[in-house]
């Protein structure tokens, strides 16, 4: 049966301050705390003063704006932020532990994926084209340069093809301890990859007996903002061009009817409202669902707070109405397992990354906007811990009459970005997240339940993985903020 591991370490939670809180337990703390209280109390007398003349004086609307224009600059400034690298490049090692407790062997199959170049456009090669048909270059935003496999202080190891390679089962690798190694291609039997390109673990593990998988990343990656507006990060690299989308460039509703990528990822991700079945049997528990009352109920109130006149015909705008809603609306929390659905997040009003994700993505599909997953670990900006991730990608139009001006063939004048909700990354790639696949067409994304269940193996809790940086990363073009507050 085909097993997800269980979370190791489980989640991590600051813990409290021993001792006396700051500026007790001595004289000079005493003395700090008497002139903390002084400026409370300055700072409490101008919040009175502001507050009084904003509420009786005949310029409270110009006061109000500036006033949220002083927050909006302290925030960005001061306010909570997670910090990124503009780029990096780094050595990432993965462990994958197969503990035997039972009296008898255990056989067992592990699909371990292989990472494609990720670009501005996905995966792919191509992106935007002129006119006369020349090419845009891509923007690489990730590359695994390599990948070694080895068995834990074994002595065998095998550098995995990064390019389109095949090796079958019957000239598999060894790598001691009664495993092997190979990469075949996508396939429907048990010797081929059922997901995406992959290198195939397999073998027995002896009673009482652990083996573990060691497999090292050599990674570079760059940041990146598909987002023109003004609000985004500005040490990002975008587009070249100006080719990034933002309010005034967008395209509408109707332009997804246009030939080429955009037509196709309308009818295989966008037409459909709901998305991956946890429970593929009887009963069904869809992630994602565009059909839903409550689904319905947020998209309407969305839509009914953008402007009738140049947002409510524009896909852009009403995912980024949607994204802000999802994000200021649902507490981060542990999540459920299988992961709440869409409209469970949103009635709950809490979530993880893959929970907030599919309310977000449900709500886009209320409104044929597609939108589908991106998976793969994710660390913090010094590359210290690292978890599990999924988030979402999504694809907008160009509006068609900028596209002729730019002089931009209209069935490559769109953009594809990815959109993290949790994080709070809005049309943002950054270093952090190690891509290892981005979901590829299937019926009804049923090509998830595989992806999440890489292990195959006759026991329920006797594996689970760890990720873990090795050395220090190399960063540069130095590091920029994203304030918890930025999306508007």
């Amino acid at each position: 049966m085909r097993l997800e591991p269980s979370i190791p370490g489980g989640y991590r939670a600051h813990g409290a301050r021993r001792g006396p809180p700051p500026g007790l337990g001595s004289r000079r703390g005493g003395k700090r705390r008497v002139a903390k209280k002084k400026n409370n109390l300055r700072s409490m007398v101008l919040v009175i003063a502001v507050a009084f003349l904003f509420l009786f004086t005949p310029a409270q609307d110009r006061i109000s704006t500036q006033l949220q224009k002083w927050m909006d600059e302290l925030m960005d400034q001061f306010g909570p932020a997670r910090e990124y690298p503009v780029y990096a490049a780094y050595t990432v090692e993965r462990n994958v532990f197969i503990e035997n407790s039972y009296s008898q062997s255990l056989s067992f199959s592990y699909e371990l994926p292989i990472p494609s170049v990720r670009t501005d456009f996905a995966n792919s090669e191509f992106g935007f084209e002129t006119q006369d048909g020349d090419p845009y270059p891509v923007v690489t935003l990730q590359e695994v340069v390599s990948m070694v496999a080895s068995l834990k202080h074994g002595s065998n190891h095998v550098i995995l093809p990064m390019m389109e390679e095949y090796l079958l089962a019957e000239n598999a690798h060894p790598l001691g301890s009664s495993t092997e190694i190979y990469w075949p291609p996508v396939g429907e039997n048990s010797e081929r990859c059922t997901v995406s390109r992959c290198a195939i673990w397999q073998g027995q593990v002896g009673p009482g007996q652990m083996v573990i998988l060691n497999v090292t990343y050599d990674v570079i990656s760059s940041s990146f903002s598909w987002w023109g507006d003004s609000a985004a990060p500005e040490e990002v690299p975008r587009a070249a061009f100006d080719l990034s989308i933002h309010s005034g460039n967008d395209g509408n509703y109707d332009d997804y009817q246009r030939a080429g990528r955009l037509d196709s990822m309308y009818d295989q991700f966008g037409s459909v409202s709901n998305w991956y079945d946890r429970d593929p049997g009887l009963s069904s528990n869809w992630a994602i669902q565009g059909e839903n009352n409550v689904v319905e109920a947020w998209a309407d109130e969305i839509d009914s707070g953008l402007n009738p006149e140049s947002e409510q015909n524009s896909p852009y705008e009403f995912a980024h109405a949607a994204f802000i809603k999802v994000r200021d609306s649902i507490m981060y929390k542990k999540g459920l397992s299988p992961a709440r659905s869409g409209p469970a997040c949103i009635v709950d009003g809490i979530g993880d990354c893959d929970e907030q994700s599919n309310a977000w993505m449900s709500l886009l599909r209320a409104r044929n906007i597609p939108s589908w997953y991106e998976m793969g670990p994710m660390t913090n900006g010094e590359f210290n811990g690292w978890e599990p991730h999924a988030w979402a990608n999504v694809i907008f139009p160009l509006d068609e009459q900028w596209c002729m001006e730019k002089m931009i063939e209209l069935t490559t004048c769109f953009v594809e970005g990815e959109v993290d909700v949790v994080n709070n990354r809005w049309l943002l790639h950054t270093p952090t997240t190690l891509t290892e696949w981005i979901e590829t067409p299937s019926h009804n994304g049923e090509i998830n339940f595989d992806f999440y269940r890489p292990m195959s193996i006759g026991c329920g809790p006797c594996w689970t993985e760890t990720w873990e940086t090795i050395g220090s990363p190399d960063i540069s073009g130095g590091t920029y903020r994203v304030p918890h507050i930025i999306g508007e």
